[in-house]
């Protein structure tokens, strides 16, 4: 679908005189320097040289060297080879006679002689070639012998050229593949019984008989072609770079003498003229046929020569036609292929009465070429691939593209259907080769106008390629060349207005452009009139937007001007500079208002960078296309990207982010994909394959921005088709304006009257707002919550007051769909129709069903109590009636509370059951508390029976035992007592240690003195075993009478003076030496134990920590991420990888070791709650040389700074005990040491509680991944400032 669109041009004179034979063109590719061999009528050889740019004259050339030149009897001249050898940095020329010259630009330039023959073959030579490498040169000599020599011309070998071998390639038949048996087409079976006498084939009378060489891209094999004498017709030979036939052609009729070798390798060309055609001929490499497409020439013509550009996607072809004034004139054809069809794109030709007496191909940049023509002038010609279509981004333009092929241009509306090339809807006719083509200044697009080499053909075809093409011819304007200087091809022609064209020339004499503007009247052939405005500048690219009627002209620099025109006038002013030229430009309106939008311009160059005006958007964009509000282009990845256009010029970027599955502004393509158009009246984007085939896409972009304004625009039903038909989800409808929705629900409805749409809207809603989650686009955020009810009884309400009948599934959807479903409400709804249509309620019932599971159905309709129901949804359901008869035929034997209880213990519902249970009467008591065990409904039946004391005392009792069991003794205690049952309360309390409700309810039941007493002892065991020595000692004081174990708890709870107090209390001051002095010896000696052992913990930890920190990661245990072991396919998916390598790295922690490396992806694996709970294990352990180690004794000291904290305390009251008894020197002891202690730690809290950095060293964290459970700084602990010190020691 693109078409050779000629972009640059430029021409400057090389000799004074006419040349007449052929011409040859070289250049050096590093400084872009062109050298030229002519050959004048006087059989003098010239070789010229461009000069560096001079004022006035860019493109001056100098004379090299000059030489006589031998006549010859064929037309092509003397020269036989001129080709610039980059290592040597001289130009090789070959003359038919023999000789091999260099020749210097440097020696010249130095002053001295240029030209140096550096051998000379006796016998003349015939063809020469250099290898693509030129390391090698391969001649065809006067005596028919191959001559292959070395870069400084030293022979490596020579033999024949016409030998009876056919090469060590040749194939030989086995009998399969008989002609026999090949399909013959519509020439039918008999032609496969035609014998063909290979001795009869001869040479085409349009051969030149010369002999030629051609090397393939890589340099391995080279091909011969010439007339072999024994047979009187041409053929190929293939040989290997080191001169050794492989191969020969099958023989060919009238095969001619043009030939070359496709740059990729796979074709060598060459032609055949028989007497109905003339055939461009493909052989492969093995000398086989492969193909051929025949050239379209009507008027006598022939083949000069044939050639490949440099990346093999054109072929130029060489010709010499007959003109309408008879007379034979010299031109070139650009031909390329696509989906096995041949275009011609492009006819070059020179002016009536001039030839192209040379041309050559750039060796580097592919679609650049040089010309010499016969008026001695040198040209330069760049093109570039282009997509032809408007540049209207109205709704009705109809998508036109247009392909040139030779004298057609053909059309398809992309809107309206897709062709697939070749093939076109709509052809239009020209009676000369197509140049170029321009579409109108119409929104609707269908309005072209057609250049040919001497007329504009307008054409006004239908928006649907189906109906009548109007069509006029309008002359093409001439103006005086030679007078004005101008020269060359018209080119980049626009259709700006409804009477002007514009398009570019060169000015020979100012060497810049010039611009034509060519004011005509529609269907008047005869009006056109040409006025030119001079540029400053040389025009790379002439753009016109339709819709902004911006005129932009690209300079060959990169300068971007706009072309204003109006009555005072033509100018160009700069209004950008890119950095380099863009061979495609384009122009949009960035800005989410128009009136603080920005126009910016857009350029793509060669090498796939994408700039809007100087900023470099993407650089590795391959298209792109301007579609109203979006950008899009295809990238060298593979993907197509979209960016809006309504945006502000600041925030017009890519985004870092890497993509997700609802990025609506990437996309996977195929390899190689480009963008021929999109369309505007669709959201449709049309691809083409590197093969030539389209493919239509619709880019989730385009679909939600047309969703997004067909909702803005309430037009909810072309809304909901697009969503439909792209599978957008349908939560967007409301998502996108919920206020607007719900302001305009019948309106909703109106639009989209199919029950059936209604029900696919209503089954798709869900909580979630989708323009957050899955088409982020907006920053705020609607109320999700309960979104699903809101919507279903908004449209439940309007459809009841449209119709109920009519929209009852729609209704009974809204039901279903509530969040937890409204499925009784539903049956409720069945039942009233049921009782005025039945049929109508069976069938809603049916949907019902095919809502959601007839069994859940069923049991709703059972929960419901309704029998008529039930049995009507089982029936519909088809259910099995041994299944469910019976158990309805037991059911009506109840009466009505106790079958509401079967029925909703059948359910599972048994807190309802429970209560119906208890409707049921007080008979059925004794199994009601059975069903409040089994079901642990105790507080339900409480609340049932709350009025009722006799029943209430049993279920509180019932309750009590099951909370003993539970171990709830307490709560149990508590049930007991308001059962009245203070046996079993005071047991209850007891177990559950409430020591004052246990001897509070032993005085209410009498208890004896002896029986308190064990009560108590019983007790103290039970308060000490749980370390409550304070309540303790208060029973044994009160209850006991026990003085001795009153002190004894105090003195294990710490409560020194309390124990001290006791004593005196009780006028037992014998138990200070017995009892409180010896616990005072115990529990300073144990204070003092612990100190040491906090010491000499936080001495190791503290140095540990140390050793960690300081001393370095080794090399081995860091290692870079290495990405080209994420896909490795020679490990299977089993293979263990877990070695150094994945020690400190994220594969211990992010997958399995025996996934690590395999061909399922590691990084986006998910550790399992497994691995999760063995990391947290390893964590704890803190094994040492582990990663771990450094979390762990930091926090290991944390916990050692906590204990201490709360020892202050502890140690406070055991200094004011130990005093007044006299142990001064062991309180002063112990309390200097602590203090020390508590020194040490205020001093390293600072180095020990920093980040981790152990961890952080060694783990490798990916390019925006996070890496999972990765160690955080530790928070500081607090010491608490607690005044436990004496000041008198």
């Amino acid at each position: 679908m693109r078409s050779l669109q000629h972009l640059g041009y430029s021409c400057a004179r090389i000799t004074g005189t006419c040349p007449d034979a052929r011409s040859y063109i070289t250049s050096d590719p590093e400084n872009r320097t062109v050298f030229v061999a002519v050959e004048d009528a006087q059989n003098t050889i010239r070789v010229l040289a461009s000069t560096s740019a001079s004022e006035g004259d860019p493109m001056a050339f100098v004379q090299l060297a000059e030489f006589p030149a031998m006549p010859q009897q064929n037309s092509s001249g003397a020269i036989v080879s001129f080709t610039y050898l980059s290592d040597l940095q001289v130009v090789c020329l070959a003359t038919f006679y023999g000789d091999i010259m260099l020749i210097s630009k440097e020696k010249f330039d130095r002053g001295e002689e240029a030209m140096e023959i550096v051998g000379t073959v006796d016998a003349g030579i015939h063809s020469m070639s250099w290898s693509p490498d030129q390391d090698l040169v391969v001649l065809i000599t006067g005596e028919k012998n191959v001559l292959e020599m070395t870069q400084d011309f030293d022979t490596i070998t020579e033999f024949p050229l016409h030998v009876e071998e056919e090469g060590e390639g040749v194939q030989h038949s086995v009998g399969w593949g008989r002609k026999e048996t090949q399909f013959h087409g519509s020439e039918g079976k008999q032609a496969a019984l035609k014998k063909v006498d290979p001795n009869q084939f001869t040479v085409s009378e349009d051969d030149d008989r010369q002999a030629r060489i051609a090397w393939r891209g890589d340099g391995s094999f080279f091909v011969c072609s010439d007339i072999d004498p024994r047979k009187d017709a041409r053929v190929l030979r293939i040989f290997n770079r080191e001169g050794v036939l492989q191969n020969t052609s099958e023989p060919v009729n009238q095969l001619e003498h043009v030939l070359d070798w496709r740059p990729s390798g796979n074709l060598i060309v060459s032609s055949q003229r028989l007497p109905h055609k003339h055939d461009i001929v493909f052989f492969e490499r093995n000398g086989l046929r492969h193909g051929e497409f025949t050239l379209r020439e009507s008027a006598k013509y022939k083949l000069l020569e044939l050639s490949w550009n440099a990346d093999s996607t054109v072929l130029a072809i060489w010709i010499e036609s007959e003109t309408r004034t008879g007379k034979m004139q010299k031109s070139v054809q650009l031909w390329t292929a696509n989906n096995y069809h041949w275009y011609l794109k492009q006819h070059i030709m020179m002016p009536e009465g001039e030839d192209i007496i040379g041309f050559a191909w750039d060796v580097e940049n592919a679609l650049e070429m040089r010309l010499v023509s016969s008026s001695g002038r040198y040209h330069y010609y760049s093109f570039a691939w282009m997509a032809l279509t408007s540049t209207s981004v109205g709704e009705d333009n109809a998508g036109y593209v247009a392909v040139i092929d030779g004298a057609s241009v053909l059309l398809t509306p992309f809107v309206y259907q897709n062709v697939p090339p070749p093939m076109c809807a709509l052809t239009l006719k020209t009676d000369k080769n197509v140049q170029q083509v321009a579409f109108g200044p119409t929104l609707a697009g269908n309005r072209m106008a057609v250049l040919t080499t001497d007329k504009i053909y307008f054409f006004d075809v239908p928006a649907d390629a189906r109906g009548q093409v109007q069509q006029f011819e309008l002359a093409f304007p001439r103006s005086d060349d030679n007078k004005s200087g101008v020269y060359g091809p018209p080119r980049q022609l626009r259709w700006i207005n409804e009477s002007q064209l514009v398009y570019v020339r060169y000015d020979e004499q100012t060497a810049t452009d010039v611009l034509c503007i060519v004011h005509f009247e529609y269907n008047d052939s005869q009006s056109a009139v040409l006025n030119t405005v001079p540029l400053n500048f040389m025009v790379g690219y002439l753009h016109y937007n339709v819709n902004t009627e911006d005129l932009i002209a690209e300079a060959m620099d990169g300068s971007v001007y706009e072309v204003q025109m109006d009555e005072s006038g033509s100018r160009a002013s700069k209004i950008h500079q890119f950095p380099e030229f863009c061979p495609w430009i384009g122009t949009a309106v960035i800005g989410p208002q128009a009136d603080t939008a920005e126009r910016c311009v857009f350029g793509l160059t060669e090498r796939s960078k994408l700039y809007v005006n100087d900023r470099l958007l993407s650089a590795e964009c391959t298209s792109f296309y301007l579609r109203r509000d979006w950008l899009v282009f295809t990238t060298t990845s593979h993907t197509a990207r979209f960016l809006p256009l309504d945006i502000e010029f600041d925030k017009f970027m890519l985004s870092d982010d890497i993509p997700d599955a609802n990025d609506e502004s990437y996309r996977r393509l195929e390899r190689g994909s480009r963008i021929v158009l999109a369309t505007h009246g669709k959201p449709a984007l049309v691809l083409q394959m590197p093969r030539g085939n389209l493919e239509t896409i619709q880019p989730r972009a385009f679909v939600l921005a047309t969703i997004r304004k067909d909702v803005k625009n309430i037009a909810y039903r072309s809304a909901f088709i697009a969503c439909r038909r792209n599978r957008i989800d349908l939560n967007i409808l409301f998502d996108e304006n919920p206020q607007q929705f719900f302001g305009n629900i019948e309106a909703f409805i109106e639009q989209i009257p199919e029950v059936d749409y209604l029900n696919l809207f209503l089954s798709t809603l869900k909580n979630e707002d989708t323009t957050l989650t899955m088409y982020r686009r907006r920053d705020h955020v609607i109320q999700v919550e309960n979104k699903v009810n809101r919507i279903c009884a908004a449209v439940r309400d309007t459809l009841m007051e449209l119709g109920r009948d009519r929209y009852m599934q729609s209704i009974l959807s809204t039901y279903v769909k509530s969040s937890p479903p409204d499925l009784e409400s539903a049956l409720l709804l069945l039942a009233e129709i049921k009782e005025i249509d039945l049929g109508k309620a069976e069938d809603a019932l049916k949907y019902t069903i095919f809502l959601c599971k007839a069994n859940k159905l069923y049991d709703v309709a059972l929960g419901m109590y309704n029998f008529p129901l039930v049995l009507m949804v089982a029936q519909q359901a088809q259910m099995d009636p041994r299944e469910y008869l019976p158990f309805l035929q037991e059911l009506q034997s109840f009466d009505k509370y106790y079958q509401r209880f079967k029925i909703d213990d059948h359910l599972k519902r048994y807190e309802k059951a429970l209560r119906n249970l208890a409707f049921a009467g007080d008979d059925r008591f004794d199994e009601l508390v059975e069903y409040m065990q089994k079901h642990s409904l105790y507080l339900t039946a409480l609340d049932e029976y709350a009025n009722k004391p006799q029943q209430k005392k049993v279920i509180l009792d019932v309750y009590g035992d099951h909370l003993m069991q539970t171990s709830h003794y307490e709560e149990a205690g508590i049930l007991f007592t308001l059962a009245e049952l203070l046996e079993k309360a005071l047991q209850a309390y007891r177990m559950a240690g409430c020591w004052r409700e246990t001897f509070s309810l032993a005085k209410q039941l009498q208890y004896s003195k002896e029986h308190v007493h064990a009560l108590a002892y019983d007790l103290i065991e039970y308060l000490k075993d749980k370390r409550r020595y304070q309540d303790a000692a208060s029973v044994a004081n009160d209850y006991a009478n026990d003085i001795e174990e009153c002190v004894d708890s105090l003195l294990k709870g710490s409560l020194w003076q309390e124990a001290a107090r006791m004593a005196h209390a009780k006028d037992r001051s014998d138990l200070i030496e017995t009892h409180v002095k010896p616990g005072l010896i115990e529990g300073y000696t144990q204070m003092d134990e612990d100190i040491d052992e906090m010491k000499t913990q936080f001495s190791k930890q503290t140095a540990r920590l140390k050793e960690l920190r300081e001393r370095k990661p080794e090399p081995t245990q860091v290692l870079p991420n290495d990405d080209t072991l994420d896909n490795i396919d020679m490990f299977s998916d089993t293979t263990s990888m877990y070695s150094q390598f994945t020690r400190y790295t994220k594969g211990t922690l992010n997958t399995s070791r025996t996934s690590s490396v395999s061909s399922v992806s590691s990084k986006a694996s998910r550790k399992t709650s497994k691995l999760r709970r063995r990391e947290e294990r390893k964590r704890a352990r803190g094994k040492k040389g582990t990663v771990f180690e450094e979390e762990y004794l930091v926090n290991s000291l944390k916990r050692l700074y906590e204990k201490a904290s709360t020892m202050q305390a502890d140690l406070g009251n055991l200094l004011r005990a130990l005093v007044p008894f006299g142990y001064v020197e062991e309180a002063r002891a112990i309390q200097h040491k602590f203090e020390g202690f508590l020194a040490s730690l205020k001093e390293a809290m600072g180095t020990i509680f920093v980040p981790l950095q152990l961890a952080s060293s060694q783990y490798q964290q990916e390019e925006g991944e996070e890496v999972p459970n990765q160690p955080v700084s530790i928070e500081k602990p607090v010491i608490a400032d607690t005044k436990w010190k004496l000041q008198i020691l």
